[in-house]
């Protein structure tokens, strides 16, 4: 397999539409982040996020935002031998419709270290990007293959729910107080749920929403790290450096000057 364009979180306006009549030509993978109103087979529906859908390289592409926002993951790839058509059919990922997988935070940061993987200088680059491909077909297919139990779990859709928000929306205040009222829980019984579900506690995931949207933000834009600070939900600017440093080991100018890249041009998601 071979990525030839990729994106990480990427965000549109309302206005947001693609429209490839013939396809794109070679497969897309997308995960929704936002609901979306997807025309397929001549038929539009409106699709909920944590949803993912595979393009076949001819498929007719034409999908646009509802709502003020439109944000996924995505990436072109192509099969350049029959094992990487076998390995997908393989792992029995369905291809060319939308399919609700609920929490996309493992595949969302697969999909973040392919990125960097792509534009980076590394020498054995292509081993590794085939490394992850195949590691994030396998996680997509324990997704969509997952329990009745875990699907049918109410208490857990809900929690991915309140995940899935925790990491679009990394710059609001979330605070156990406010997250478990959202559940009508207890504070205790929220935060046992949640770590039973997702092994971490909810405010770990918050810092690490927080960090992976600075990182972005620092890596792919020039916007002072003050400003990163506000916008990946940090009251303090000095609260920000000490918390990016105790997660990363880097403070956030070093971690600028060690990643940031120049994106390359190419075909939009």
């Amino acid at each position: 397999m071979n990525i030839h364009n990729i994106g990480y979180n990427h965000s549109h306006d309302a206005d947001f539409i693609i429209n490839r009549p013939q396809g794109s030509g070679d497969h897309m993978l997308l995960l929704l982040k936002t609901q979306a109103i997807f025309t397929l087979e001549g038929e539009s529906r409106v699709t909920g996020p944590d949803s993912f859908i595979l393009y076949s390289e001819h498929t007719p592409q034409l999908y646009r935002a509802y709502g003020p926002q439109f944000t996924n993951d995505w990436f072109h790839f192509r099969l350049d031998n029959p094992d990487d058509e076998a390995l997908l059919e393989r792992l029995a990922i369905p291809k060319d419709e939308v399919i609700p997988i609920g929490d996309l935070n493992e595949l969302s940061i697969i999909i973040n270290h392919l990125c960097y993987e792509v534009y980076s200088e590394n020498p054995h680059q292509d081993e590794t990007i085939e490394l992850y491909l195949r590691l994030f077909f396998i996680k997509l297919s324990n997704r969509i293959h997952s329990t009745q139990k875990e699907v049918g779990n109410t208490h857990f859709n809900k929690m991915s729910v309140i995940r899935t928000k925790i990491f679009n929306q990394p710059f609001l205040n979330w605070t156990i107080d406010g997250l478990s009222h959202e559940l009508t829980m207890s504070r205790s019984c929220f935060q046992h749920l949640y770590k039973d579900y997702f092994g971490v506690s909810p405010m770990a995931d918050v810092i690490a929403s927080r960090i992976e949207h600075a990182k972005y933000l620092l890596t792919t834009t020039d916007i002072s790290v003050k400003k990163i600070a506000e916008m990946s939900g940090y009251a303090s600017e000095i609260h920000f450096m000490r918390q990016f440093k105790q997660q990363t080991g880097l403070t956030p100018s070093q971690y600028r000057k060690k990643q940031k890249i120049t994106p390359k041009s190419g075909v939009l998601p």
